[in-house]
């Protein structure tokens, strides 16, 4: 179930904040077979028939839409029709979470793996598709807190 680019479907579809069903798996393995010629939706549907997975033609559309939106699928304009192609994966984001002072520029990598799967899947709710960078939270770190406390006002 991997793509061309070597990122399983499964894997696309999480990083997407989508649950892999059967529809989206069936979608994203027809798309993938069609390779760079790309795909039309009425197409997929009918390769999807054939393949034995039974949908409706407006769940195929709904879920090609849904996955262009995310940043899984490209659409392009073909001759007649629509076409759709796989877009090219994006390297996972580290699983690391770094947290930098705002003041000095102290900076710790921290093991981060449940928190950005947390703020990712959070984000997928709202409809907000997760990004492929790092992830830095700015904090005030205790020394900066302890020397703007002894600080004498001006």
């Amino acid at each position: 179930m991997n793509d061309g680019d070597g990122l399983p479907i499964l894997q696309r579809l999480r990083a997407a904040g989508l649950r892999p069903t059967t529809a989206r798996i069936g979608v994203l393995q027809v798309i993938q077979a069609a390779g760079a010629a790309g795909i039309g939706a009425d197409e997929t549907f009918r390769q999807m028939l054939l393949r034995g997975t039974h949908v409706s033609t407006s769940t195929v559309y709904r879920i090609i839409h849904e996955l262009q939106a995310l940043g899984v699928l490209r659409h392009d304009r073909g001759d007649r029709h629509s076409l759709y192609r796989l877009c090219p994966a994006v390297p996972p984001p580290s699983a690391e979470v770094r947290v930098a002072c705002r003041r000095c520029d102290r900076s710790e990598l921290l093991p981060g793996a449940r928190l950005r799967s947390e703020l990712e899947l959070r984000a997928a709710e709202r409809g907000l598709r997760p990004l492929a960078v790092d992830l830095v939270l700015q904090v005030d770190c205790l020394g900066c807190d302890d020397a703007s406390q002894r600080a004498p006002a001006p």
